[in-house]
């Protein structure tokens, strides 16, 4: 049984670490956390964990910690990047596998792999799938413009009849419900989010974090690091219609205004996709327009791309990313990079995994595991870089994007 603590939303936002605890090593490359202090009581009972491979935890081994919400998902009580209302929680628990009844195959759908963070994320479906043994077939998209693509997509994998449910990273917050409600309802599969929020009424569980708290913790390291003077920020939080980027603005908004009230003035938000070549345009830009700029803050590709075009210019501002990816977390370790979230990205993509697993196995969403939980936010900055091991983050340096895994016989 899990080991669970009840948390209000304010003290899971003020524990995240701008310089703190040391995690510690996870098994198979689980991401590590640190707990907060507190009392446990009892959470539902999770599946026991897989034994299979050798690697993997033993069996009723607790891996990984989590914020977890339980209850009913109500939409009419939701925000977007935020969870709903209608759930219960936050839960403070731990996270277990479950061992699958049967070689399960599972589509997996994405906005692009462009990026790193993707990468990440496709590093943590594909090992947790090879732990457990399921099979998985991925697709991606051509990026947070490619809607129609993306839908196109899901639903050649929803009719396949080898495919037995979706995990989905959904471009639109609000534009893919019908989708989401014609697969669940329809063809009877059940389909899950990952990383990027949704709405969906009929979506079956969530493996993700806040963006909202993610860039609540931006904002709150950029509160920390001014030391209450009066800074200048430009913001580039990404594509304007994803279900995240406007999620990181509200939180940075939220954290600054709360702990430095009036002394953080955003000149400008300049939104745009997360290709390289789109952030290299919006910094430069940025930069012409304020030159005098404090803090760039804003999307991991940006904050990647910014010390490159910063190094000729003679008034360098501090670049604070609002997620991390791969290059961006050794730029950190350089000090070329003052500070970035991290969301334990491929942590996020096992717990998708897991989470599907459970469904096929006849478990039920908040009565047998959560209906959303992710990892707990932290801070990476040059200071406790090595605290986060790359490997940690985001599994090996020389991995390459997988689209398919074949499912044990």
């Amino acid at each position: 049984m899990n080991r669970s603590t009840r948390l209000t939303r304010r003290t899971i936002l003020r524990g995240l670490v701008l310089g703190g605890a040391t995690p510690t090593p996870a098994a198979s490359g689980a991401q590590p956390t640190t707990a907060p202090a507190a009392s446990p009581t009892s959470a539902p009972a999770a599946a026991t964990p897989t034994a299979a491979a050798a690697a993997s935890p033993t069996a009723a081994e607790e891996l990984w910690e989590v914020v977890a919400y339980y209850g009913t998902y109500d939409v009419s009580t939701k925000q977007p990047g935020r969870p709903a209302t209608s759930l219960e929680g936050p839960k403070y628990e731990k996270w277990t596998r479950p061992t699958p009844y049967k070689p399960y195959m599972i589509g997996v759908s994405f906005p692009h792999l462009k990026d790193p963070y993707w990468l990440a994320v496709d590093y943590g479906i594909v090992d947790e799938a090879q732990i457990l043994g399921v099979g998985i077939e991925l697709v991606a998209a051509q990026g947070y413009n490619d809607l129609t693509g993306q839908i196109n997509q899901v639903e050649n994998l929803a009719n396949r009849a080898d495919i037995e449910g979706i995990i989905l990273a959904a471009i639109s917050y609000a534009s893919q419900d019908q989708l989401v409600t014609d697969i669940v309802k329809n063809k009877k599969k059940p389909v899950i989010e990952v990383i990027n929020d949704i709405q969906a009424p009929d979506i079956m569980a969530k493996a993700l974090v806040s963006f909202y708290d993610m860039g609540y913790a931006a904002g709150q390291f950029v509160a920390e690091d001014s030391g209450g003077q009066n800074v200048t920020v430009v913001f580039l939080p990404g594509p304007a219609g994803s279900g995240w980027a406007p999620d990181t603005v509200d939180g940075f908004k939220a954290a600054v205004e709360e702990k430095v009230p009036g002394k953080v003035q955003i000149l400008d938000v300049k939104w745009g996709d997360t290709g390289k070549d789109v952030q290299v345009s919006l910094i430069e830009d940025a930069l012409n327009a304020y030159p005098d700029v404090t803090y760039l803050v804003g999307n991991a590709v940006a904050a990647d791309a910014a010390p490159d075009i910063l190094a000729n210019r003679s008034k360098k501002p501090k670049v604070v990313s609002t997620y991390i990816i791969p290059p961006l977390y050794d730029k950190i370790a350089e000090g070329k990079v003052a500070a970035a979230p991290t969301d334990f990205t491929a942590l996020q993509g096992r717990m998708a995994v897991d989470m599907m697993v459970r469904i096929l196995n006849g478990e039920k969403p908040v009565v047998d595991f959560p209906f959303r939980a992710g990892p707990i936010i932290k801070v990476v900055t040059p200071q406790n870089y090595k605290d986060f091991k790359y490997e940690d983050m985001f599994g090996p340096r020389d991995f390459r994007p997988v689209f398919s895994v074949k499912p044990k016989s």
